[in-house]
């Protein structure tokens, strides 16, 4: 602590060691105050409790606490934790969807510094590699409001358009890193495939016209999913985040200004399609019950709407259909994982049939699956008419 006398407190109410942690967290409550001279430090180390983390994430922390400065004045402060970690073989390559270092890479090469200034990250203080194999990413802590409305959704989609539009004008350029995903829906949907629940059993004694119907389809378009993959990859390409849940997208007001977006949680980070950063982003939160059943065609024509908006606001004048194609195609892949879902669910409720939450999440996923229906559709309709191959 460059010979500075400083008493530190800690309080942890956590399973973490961070009392062993003293000397990295004075030098991030500096960074984060920018103030050298500092008189006492009281910590309080909380884990944040996030109840879906990726695979690779051990845990997420909060360290927090008043800081004392040599002039007697009282400041408060927090700072951001997040532990990553090994996982399955596959997690160890760069090409996969969720390569398990991708997150430390982002912030170690500054390129969340190159982003276009209307989206706002948090300073990364430190990226720490510990013996035990974890890494520990120390940042800056930005509390915000989380989107829940229509309206904030679009914002949020319109910001979405301007981010990707400005490496399709050359506004920015696309940046060149080996551990960039460069093919996430591939990725993703061969994982997806791997890990879906087996429902062969129950899909072979279907009798109901409409369910046999929804079976049909999905089997379509896994026989025509490689196709599909590749015709992604000749769209306008972008920098994309591709996990724009609720929880990794908040909008931060200062001084009655208008909202800045940020983001949060780039361990997904890659080189993508134009329109498949909203694909995620509507079928998500969707799938998580953030847009509620009511509203999802609502949702669907408003942020598709804004996101092209923002396209065109950032200068692109490209052909609409190509934007429209990403959306869609990036949104009916999600049945990927999410039919056989739905159908290791329906035979869930036959031994489960008064289980109203699983009648209530079953009744989301047959909507969803509606419109993924709907935008496959539409996806095979633009085929020809954008030159994409197509399968009979």
């Amino acid at each position: 602590m460059n010979g500075a006398v400083v008493n530190i407190t800690i309080k942890n109410n956590t399973i973490i060691d961070f009392e062993n942690k003293s000397e990295r967290i004075y030098a991030c409550v500096k960074k984060c105050l920018v103030e050298e001279e500092i008189e006492s430090l009281n910590v309080i180390c909380d884990d944040v409790g996030y109840k879906t983390p990726n695979f690779t994430t051990s845990g997420i922390y909060c360290l927090h606490g008043i800081v004392r400065l040599q002039n007697s004045e009282d400041k408060p402060w927090s700072v951001i934790v997040k532990v990553i970690k090994p996982d399955s073989v596959e997690k160890n390559y760069a090409e996969h969807h969720n390569y398990w270092r991708r997150e430390a890479l982002v912030f170690n090469s500054g390129i969340l510094n190159e982003l276009p200034d209307f989206i706002k990250v948090a300073r990364c203080f430190l990226v720490e590699e510990l013996p035990d194999e974890t890494i520990w990413i120390w940042m800056e802590h930005i509390e915000g409001e989380y989107a829940g409305t229509v309206e904030q959704f679009s914002f949020i989609a319109r910001q979405l358009g301007r981010f990707n539009g400005a490496y399709i004008t050359g506004d920015k350029a696309l940046p060149r890193y080996d551990w960039l995903c460069k093919s996430w829906l591939k990725s993703w949907t061969t994982a997806s495939r791997k890990y879906a629940p087996s429902v062969d059993t129950y899909v072979e004694r279907l009798s109901n016209d409409d369910l046999r119907t929804i079976w049909a389809w999905y089997e379509n378009l896994i026989r025509k999913l490689d196709i599909a993959i590749e015709s992604l990859q000749r769209l306008p390409r972008v920098l994309a985040h591709q996990d724009l849940s609720q929880m990794n997208m908040l909008l931060v007001t200062s001084d009655n200004s208008t909202p800045q977006l940020l983001l949060i949680d780039w361990q997904f980070l890659s080189i993508s399609g134009i329109g498949e950063d909203l694909g995620k982003m509507f079928g998500v939160n969707m799938s998580l019950g953030i847009i509620q059943p009511d509203h999802y065609d609502e949702f669907q024509t408003s942020l598709y709407n804004s996101y092209l908006e923002g396209l065109r606001t950032a200068g692109w004048q490209g052909d609409e259909k190509l934007v429209r194609y990403g959306f869609c195609l990036s949104m009916a892949l999600r049945s990927v994982w999410e039919v056989p879902k739905y159908f290791s669910m329906l035979a869930q409720l036959e031994t489960e049939p008064q289980n109203q939450n699983l009648k209530d999440r079953l009744y989301r996923l047959e909507r969803i699956i509606s419109i993924q229906k709907d935008m496959h559709t539409e996806v095979e309709l633009m085929m020809p008419k954008l030159g994409f191959c197509t399968v009979h």
